[in-house]
Parts: C-alpha cells; structure tokens; sequence
C-alpha cells in the first residue's frame, strides 16, 4: 500500500513538474525560434514579392497577404515569450491579453485561410486548366484575401470577450484563453 501511494505521488509530481518545465523552458524556446525564423524569413518574403515580382497574379497577391498575416502572427511570440518565461504570470494588464490573445488566433486563422485559397486555386488550375487564365486573374485573388480577413475577423472577434485576467492560487494574474482547464478565480476589472 505504501509502495502504490509513493508511484501515484511521484506520479502526480512528476506530471505536474514536466507541465511546468514545458511552460518554463520548452515553450519560451520553441516561441523564441518561431519567432527569429518567421521575422527574417517573412520579412525577406515580402521584400521579394513587393520589389522584384511582377506582373501580379492572384496566387502572389495571396501569398504576400500569407506573409503579411505570418509576420503579425509571429509579432505576438515576445509576448508569450514573456508570459511563460515568467511563470504564467501576465503583467502587461487586460486590454494587452486580451489584443495578444485576439492578434494570435486571427493571425492563425488567416493563415490557415491564406493556404486554403492557394490549394483551392491550383486545384482548379490543375483539374480545369481552361480556367487557368480567369482564376490567376489579379481580380480573383483580392476577392479571396478580401474574405479571408473577413472571415478570420468574425472567427476570432468573440475572443474578445472570452479572454480574460484571472488569479491562481498562488496570486498570479493569468491571461488564460477559452481552451484553458487551469482553476482559476476571476479578477473583476472595471
């Protein structure tokens, strides 16, 4: 008996332990790569396409607006950065978790969308080649970023209201999003 209840301690310890490990170390390190590869790599991209890249199609314009969105996605990483190199304690107040949280989800979501119209686009491209012309059609490609952003915005805009500040047990404000399972008590702001 006494043997079990040491294996299920150390168990629960060491589960715990690893989760804030992860939140410590791992994730401040994998956000720093993300972060330095994505700055240089999409800043590079959109160099590329707005200087030497002519004449535009619709694939480029949405590979730009992909950039475009990847590069405010990556923005956000110094604030997470932050976050967890500090423990899960956020001291940037509620409008800055709130607006990170939002910029993160919405710049994911637009990228997602962004590679969705690209391989909807060569799908057609490819399966109906007589529509090659029409669908790389400079028109067709602004519709399409156009909707992307409009849909990403209305995806991610409730967020707005489901984000918030919140204390743990140890009196650590929090910046938790939806997806959180963490016990919290809520802060009232005003």
């Amino acid at each position: 008996v006494h043997i079990s209840a040491f294996i299920m301690n150390s168990v629960n310890y060491s589960c715990m332990d690893v989760d804030r490990l992860m939140k410590r170390y791992y994730l401040p390190v994998a956000y720093s790569l993300i972060f330095i590869v994505g700055l240089f790599g999409n800043m590079i991209s959109i160099s590329i396409y707005l200087t030497k890249l002519r004449p535009w199609k619709s694939s480029s314009i949405i590979m730009v607006n992909l950039a475009l969105t990847d590069l405010l996605y990556v923005l956000t990483m110094p604030f997470l950065i932050y976050y967890y190199i500090n423990e899960g304690s956020w001291m940037l107040g509620d409008f800055m978790c709130r607006f990170m949280r939002f910029a993160f989800h919405f710049h994911l979501y637009g990228s997602i969308l962004f590679l969705t119209c690209l391989a909807i686009f060569r799908y057609v491209v490819v399966v109906q080649p007589f529509r090659a012309a029409q669908v790389q059609d400079k028109f067709w490609g602004t519709i399409a970023c156009l909707t992307v952003w409009t849909i990403a915005a209305t995806e991610t805009t409730p967020m707005l209201t489901i984000v918030s500040l919140s204390v743990d047990k140890d009196n650590n404000t929090q910046c938790l999003v939806f997806a959180s399972t963490e016990p919290v008590t809520i802060r009232p702001f005003g």
